[in-house]
């Protein structure tokens, strides 16, 4: 019985843990873009959810949650600057891309620029990192923060390389500009 359910177990992983010479490819990569699913787990509970993300070296980030018919959250941090944007709210909140701000907004202690080394394969010695490879490619990577926290990303078929020049823009400003307090709040994910 116990073999059954490390059996078990181990079909749920994807892929396989990565080899080095997966690893320097993806440390030599400039960018990477994907869809795929966030899943955040920390002492607060967890969330998941379906997203669209694109990162590029040295910092830029760009995170999309999906509605409907069009965006429920954004994110966007390049050149030390981050904006977080409620579309349907129509408000924004604007602000430096720190550890700091992510954890007030996510729970995470994870600065945008270390979780773009992460993502791809170059991360700082103070986080914990794993990553799991299928077809050559990044089919997962876990990130372990200094608080207690994890975040995984599922990708599904992404492409090693620089996303569009325009991602990481951060857009034309919203009706309403939110203190980081506000949107805290309003996204619940650190009470």
């Amino acid at each position: 019985m116990a073999l059954l359910a490390m059996s078990l177990g181990a079909c749920a992983t994807r892929g396989h843990v990565a080899t080095p010479d997966e690893m320097a490819l993806l440390a030599k990569a400039g960018g990477l873009s994907s869809a795929g699913r966030i899943t955040l787990e920390g002492p607060k509970g967890k969330f998941s959810a379906r997203v669209v993300f694109g990162v590029a070296r040295p910092d830029s980030l760009r995170i999309e949650i999906p509605a409907g018919t069009g965006l429920r959250f954004l994110l966007v941090a390049k050149d030390g600057k981050l904006r977080a944007d409620l579309p349907g709210d129509e408000a924004m909140f604007e602000g430096p891309a720190t550890s700091e701000v992510m954890k007030a907004l996510f729970g995470i202690d994870l600065a945008p620029q270390d979780l773009v080394g992460a993502i791809l394969g170059s991360p700082p010695d103070s986080l914990s990192v794993s990553w799991r490879f299928e077809r050559s490619l990044p089919a997962r990577t876990t990130i372990r923060g200094s608080n207690d926290t994890r975040l995984t990303l599922n990708l599904d078929d992404p492409e090693i390389r620089l996303p569009g020049s325009r991602a990481f823009d951060f857009g034309p400003p919203r009706k309403s500009s939110w203190t980081l307090r506000e949107m805290s709040d309003r996204l619940g994910l650190t009470r």
